[in-house]
């Protein structure tokens, strides 16, 4: 039975992108900026009004069970980094109540928030 070669362009476009489906299904997903930025919503609240902290250390905790590779550590940390320059001017925190505040939540976050450039690199 011969196959017109629409047939087969279409039976090739769905191998490849089956293909392609399959493979990014394998791909863990990897925390974004944005996702860490909106979580630490309820921190950014407590470091300004000095409201209760329970609803960030639950934030922080959930990146940080969320952060489960040295990439995704690393990129927290670079994006915690352009976050707190970036609230420091916007918000006037406390920076040393934002190093406190890993715990005071009792998580070990294994690197410093700080506006300073900590060498994200090194965070394993």
């Amino acid at each position: 039975m011969s196959r017109s070669p629409f047939t087969c362009k279409l039976m090739c476009t769905l191998f490849v992108l089956t293909g392609l489906m399959t493979e990014s299904a394998r791909v863990v997903h990897a925390l974004t900026c944005p996702e860490v930025s909106k979580g630490l919503v309820p921190c950014v609240t407590y470091l300004s009004t000095r409201s209760s902290f329970g609803h960030c250390c639950t934030q922080i905790r959930l990146l940080n069970s969320k952060a489960k590779t040295t990439s995704d550590r690393q990129g927290v940390c670079r994006c915690l980094t352009s976050l707190a320059a970036q609230f420091r001017i916007r918000h006037r925190l406390d920076f040393n109540l934002v190093k406190q505040l890993p715990g005071k939540c009792n998580v070990n976050i294994r690197y410093s928030i700080t506006t300073e450039n900590p060498n994200c690199s090194q965070v394993k």
